[in-house]
């Protein structure tokens, strides 16, 4: 029994299911991985993983119609999400995206690695007072893995955005090791988490950034509501500039608003007839109280897709395959590189990894 990572070789072969473009799989590899098979159901997606990819095995298919894998160390991947998340329809028993859990367990199931990392949004650990993130549970566990999971916030970890993903850590029992999550290393600081590093600010990842890109954000031409619907309205969508972005997501008209955009107000409240506000621009800027020499927008706009791969953690030159609305899609989808890193750097060097001398039971997984 030890706490070493267990391969087969000398290098960490790595299985990539869901990879999207690559979020995962940047972090895999620099944190010492060789991701040597990649699957996503969109072509964008694939010729992203091919740009970046080269020596990569990707195939652009539903995985359901994949039989055979190569051997590897360890399967890692974030099925769909969209059934459970609290921005979805939040009904997953009528959502066949549900299901698609059991794929990466049959994928699990034929491969049998040492190591599997499957990554959901947080919603999953709270609908149905977590039944169905039990039923995942169960099912990596009677398939021969010892489970621990957790949902991460990628600002703990030096990403400049406020991102909650779960993350679910399965390793073979035989191995008798478990998996503990490294410990935040930005944040507060306070007696019981130490010294912590301050949140990073997404205004400072995307100040070098052009202040009007034209072309890579969302826009609405031509409407009488102007570029902000009334439902984009209903709620404050800047962040301040010091502060970590609020979730980049894959919808590209509700990206939230670039931090040097004039800062919104509360006009109206009627919370008690539903969820009813509105919120306005005001001719105030934050971020310019701090520093008068910061840039300044005198138009709002939304983030261009190149500064939501910055806030990402994606490098700064990535640039994925497609239109403008499929590059949000797929930035928007990824797991940030840099939480993806801290994660699998944990895991491969073997400071995550915990022996224990007999099994676990299950209810001790679910912290």
């Amino acid at each position: 029994m030890s706490n070493i990572f267990e391969k087969n070789a000398e290098e960490i072969r790595v299985l990539s299911l869901f990879s999207g473009c690559g979020g995962m799989d940047f972090g895999v590899e620099a944190a010492g991985g060789h991701v040597i098979f990649s699957n996503d159901i969109l072509a964008d997606a694939c010729k992203t993983l091919s740009k970046y990819f080269p020596d990569t095995d990707i195939r652009n298919a539903d995985i359901s119609g994949i039989q055979t894998f190569p051997t590897a160390d360890i399967v890692v991947g974030g099925y769909p999400c969209q059934s459970f998340s609290m921005a979805g329809n939040r009904d997953p028993k009528k959502d066949e995206r549900t299901n698609l859990y059991k794929q990466f367990l049959r994928v699990v199931s034929i491969v049998r690695p040492n190591y599997f990392v499957a990554e959901n949004v947080s919603g999953l650990q709270q609908l149905s007072s977590g039944t169905f993130l039990k039923e995942q549970l169960e099912a990596y566990n009677n398939a021969g893995y010892n489970v621990t999971y957790q949902v991460l916030n990628a600002k703990d970890y030096g990403v400049p955005q406020s991102r909650k993903r779960l993350f679910i850590v399965g390793i073979k029992k035989e191995l008798n090791q478990v998996f503990q999550f490294p410990k935040p290393t930005h944040g507060k600081s306070t007696k019981s988490t130490g010294e912590l590093k301050p949140y990073a600010s997404h205004g400072e990842a995307i100040k070098d950034l052009p202040l009007w890109p034209e072309g890579e954000f969302y826009e609405r031409p031509h409407d009488p509501e102007g570029h902000f619907s009334w439902y984009y309205m209903s709620r404050n969508r800047k962040a301040k500039w010091a502060d970590p972005a609020f979730t980049v997501v894959a919808n590209w008209r509700h990206i939230t608003l670039h931090p040097a955009s004039p800062m919104m107000t509360l006009t109206w409240s009627n919370l008690t007839d539903g969820w009813k506000q509105r919120w306005d621009f005001s001719d105030q800027y934050e971020h310019l109280e701090a520093n008068p020499e910061r840039k300044k927008l005198d138009k709002p706009r939304r983030l261009s897709w190149r500064e939501c791969a910055l806030i990402q953690t994606f490098d700064s030159q990535f640039t994925p395959v497609g239109e403008t609305e499929s590059k949000f899609t797929q930035i928007g989808n990824a797991v940030p590189p840099k939480l993806a890193e801290v994660l699998f750097s944990h895991l491969f060097s073997g400071a995550g990894l915990v022996v224990v001398d007999k099994q676990i039971p299950l209810h001790l997984t679910r912290k």
